[in-house]
């Protein structure tokens, strides 16, 4: 990674609360999603210059504890106080400034991508350079939420494929797994193939797992709770299937220490998760000297978010198809215009612009905002 070494000093930070319509429902073993409230960090330098940062989270506790209102507080009364009017030396030492505290990871980590972005706008040099990107496209996979029937899955999967998407990504919940992904596999036998359980199955209880392990899936992300690590390990060492972590690598340190129990063999990095740019270089860093595969996986952000994600996997460690979807699958409109797409080759290019590396429609973002605080 470049040091970004520029002066930084917020002037101000804008926080709103933003209400984006979804055009289709997603469910997932951890519920159904009919809308997105999403947190938009909108700072401004002494110089004059705006960055921008997303932090996607949920109306519930169900994912993550970073609920939109938890994190609204924690930008508003915790962590932009902190920051603003401070001189720093960079996007890294400005985010350094609140490291004693603990959790309100997608709050750190929209502030933090305001401030790289700020950097990134001040240095004249993509965000993807400044972070040590390698790729100039990021090859992509689709994925699933729980359908009505196994047929409907089916034809969603069949349309996306024909739209270019590498991979398939199927959620599962007991009841609708193993015959689902029977059908998948069937169906798609030249297509990587592979299961998120969402936290949603009972480590007490028997699973498909034996059965699952047969269809030779590219992996199987998070069948148990974040905190099983024990019970992830005991059944990873039951599969030959690799077992994919998210919810249970939430900081860097708790990455390694699952890794290290052998809880799991592949990491699914969400930025906002871990806390940030920096906690997802480290974890990337971690995982690359080990020789662990990762992949970047997405929280249904606007293009703002999705922007940060792409620079992200542009980074040398993720060998695997990330999850990118573009907006127009979800959102009758993006914050960004023009949005990224999916390419002929399964591949969406990585930003070469400067900032968040597309342009925002600040019009877009007041029209959809619910509520906004600014700290100056």
């Amino acid at each position: 990674m470049t040091p970004a070494r520029v002066p930084i000093r917020l002037r101000e930070v804008a926080v709103h609360i933003v209400h984006m319509p979804l055009v289709t429902t997603f469910r997932t073993a951890h519920g159904t999603t009919t809308e997105k409230r999403t947190l938009i960090v909108r700072a401004q330098d002494e110089d004059g210059v705006v960055g921008w940062g997303e932090a996607p989270c949920s109306d519930l506790p169900l994912y993550s504890p970073d609920t939109v209102e938890a994190s609204f507080y924690a930008l508003t009364r915790l962590l932009a106080p902190l920051v603003v009017g401070q001189r720093f030396e960079g996007p890294a030492e400005l985010a350094a400034a609140w490291s004693g505290y603990q959790g309100y990871n997608f709050a750190k980590h929209a502030l933090e991508c305001a401030a790289w972005t700020i950097a990134s706008e001040k240095l004249g040099a993509p965000l993807t350079a400044l972070l040590g990107g390698e790729r100039t496209a990021v090859p992509v996979g689709e994925s699933f939420g729980i359908e009505e029937t196994v047929d409907g899955l089916l034809h969603e999967i069949e349309g996306r494929l024909r739209q270019g998407f590498c991979r398939i990504k199927v959620k599962i919940e007991p009841g609708w797994d193993l015959e689902v992904l029977r059908a998948v596999v069937r169906a798609f036998p030249e297509v990587p193939v592979m299961a998120d359980g969402n936290c949603g199955y009972d480590p007490a209880l028997p699973g498909p797992w034996a059965e699952l392990d047969e269809l030779h899936l590219l992996m199987l992300e998070q069948p148990f709770p974040g905190q099983a690590l024990s019970e992830l390990a005991d059944l990873q060492s039951r599969l030959a299937t690799p077992i994919c972590l998210d919810e249970s690598a939430v900081t860097p340190g708790l990455t390694a220490a699952a890794l290290r129990l052998g809880a799991g063999r592949i990491v699914n990095i969400k930025p906002p998760r871990l806390g940030g740019i920096a906690a997802s270089l480290a974890v990337h860093d971690h995982c690359r000297a080990l020789g662990v595969p990762v992949w970047c996986g997405g929280l249904l952000e606007s293009g703002i978010g999705r922007a940060v994600n792409l620079a992200i996997a542009s980074l040398p460690g993720f060998t695997l198809p990330a999850d990118m979807s573009p907006a127009r699958l979800f959102y009758a409109e993006d914050l960004v215009d023009p949005t990224f797409d999916i390419r002929e080759d399964g591949t969406v290019p990585v930003p070469d612009r400067p900032g968040v590396g597309f342009p925002v429609v600040e019009e877009r973002v007041m029209r959809y905002r619910t509520a906004t605080e600014v700290i100056c």
